[in-house]
């Protein structure tokens, strides 16, 4: 369920209260250890004006954000589009976490995979965290890795 790229929805239950949410797989390993991101449709990008992309304070990335009704890759197991019904935001100071796949999924109530990145949008993200002074070293270097195995094809 959740493979690299993979737009999950359900009812989180990491947040008080509990509230549907948005996670994109970023990673999966060899081990089946996850790395996704939770989205928010808060304005939690960090900028005034933010945009679709990597948005910025001063040189410093702070989110990636979605804007609401861009395609961004196709609806799971369909060649309809997928975009955000709202503005949402991938904050780049608190979105991470891995796991097992079942941990993570049992932190959702219902999870359905709802969509799938496009490569397009799936490496922009991939390179704003690899550039971000937010993301952990420990992310960044399997994002380096993933950047360099695409770019090598």
């Amino acid at each position: 369920m959740l493979r690299t790229k993979n737009i999950v929805y359900g009812i989180c239950t990491y947040t008080t209260p509990k509230k549907p949410k948005y996670l994109i797989s970023l990673y999966r390993s060899n081990t089946l250890n996850i790395i996704a991101v939770f989205t928010t449709s808060k304005q939690r990008s960090g900028v005034s004006s933010p945009k679709h992309g990597g948005n910025k304070r001063g040189d410093i990335i702070t989110s990636y954000v979605f804007e609401a009704n861009k395609v961004v890759g196709k609806k799971y197991m369909s060649d309809e589009d997928f975009s955000f019904p709202l503005q949402t935001t991938i904050p780049f100071d608190y979105c991470f976490v891995e796991d097992q796949q079942e941990r993570i999924l049992k932190s959702f109530i219902n999870p359905q995979v709802v969509g799938v990145l496009s490569d397009k949008e799936y490496i922009e993200i991939i390179y704003n965290f690899l550039h971000s002074p937010l993301t952990p070293k420990k992310y960044k270097i399997i994002f380096d890795k993933i950047l360099q195995d695409y770019y090598s094809q």
